[in-house]
């Protein structure tokens, strides 16, 4: 069996040891069965991962001495936050799941023309099962850092929030006939984040793209084929890190 890994707040991290909140307590002892004794690997919010020998106390309680400690190295290199248009439940948690175990850094949520949702007010109280979500993507798949997940911009806020904080952003769209994700990175050389746009079912409207490229968004196309949006919100990250060679394991 592989060895449990598990996110904790900073302040669980103590010199020689760490301390376990209360529902991790439960799984340790109830869900997963473990004992004294047993190995598991605990990470803080730096991107340091620390080996455990779990040690039991009086009362039933584990802690987790720590046997050592290293720098996580499964973090993509390059930084890429996903802005996806807010969608239908069962949708969007598939894209956060699947964008982690992928490398995405952060995901914007946006509400454009044709977003299913247009509300953003309504998904606020859905933040916390959606960042456990990450959390347990992050645990599963190897990743030293927990996705960021912004709270809901709408396009114009979103597209100012790209220029403030990327390097370059790109945006996906079904109706580009001249440029390919290998032409927008083109020039592209890994330094700084990079923003990526994923629109809604049917697409962006024509007067989106405009603005899009009007705020130096490069848009591309991902070929033939019309993908569904969570689809494209699942396997366009994926091109973007192999193209720039974060999914390449010869590569430091």
């Amino acid at each position: 069996m592989s060895v449990q890994r598990f996110f904790l707040p900073d302040d669980c991290f103590l010199a020689e040891s760490v301390n376990f909140p209360p529902a991790v307590q439960n799984q340790l002892s109830r869900v997963l069965r473990l004992r004294a004794g047993d190995a598991v690997i605990a990470l803080d919010s730096r991107g340091m991962q620390y080996h455990l020998r779990l040690v039991m106390n009086e009362q039933g309680a584990f802690s987790g001495e720590i046997i050592s400690k290293e720098m996580n190295t499964a973090e993509p290199k390059v930084n890429l936050t996903l802005y996806v248009s807010l969608t239908q439940r069962e949708k969007f948690e598939l894209i956060l799941q699947k964008g982690c175990e992928t490398g995405v850094s952060a995901f914007q949520p946006f509400i454009s023309l044709r977003s299913l949702i247009q509300c953003p007010d309504s998904t606020i109280k859905k933040y916390g099962r959606w960042e456990a979500i990450l959390r347990e993507a992050a645990e599963q798949c190897g990743r030293g850092r927990v996705p960021a997940l912004h709270p809901p911009l709408g396009l114009e806020e979103a597209l100012q929030a790209a220029r403030e904080r990327h390097a370059l952003t790109l945006s996906a769209w079904e109706e580009e006939g001249q440029a390919s994700l290998a032409d927008a990175l083109e020039d592209f050389n890994g330094k700084g984040s990079l923003g990526l746009f994923i629109g809604p079912e049917g697409g962006f409207d024509p007067t989106e793209v405009e603005r899009m490229r009007a705020a130096g968004l490069r848009v591309f196309s991902l070929g033939k084929r019309i993908l569904r949006m969570e689809t494209a919100a699942i396997l366009t990250p994926a091109l973007v890190l192999y193209q720039l060679g974060d999914m390449d394991i010869r590569k430091p």
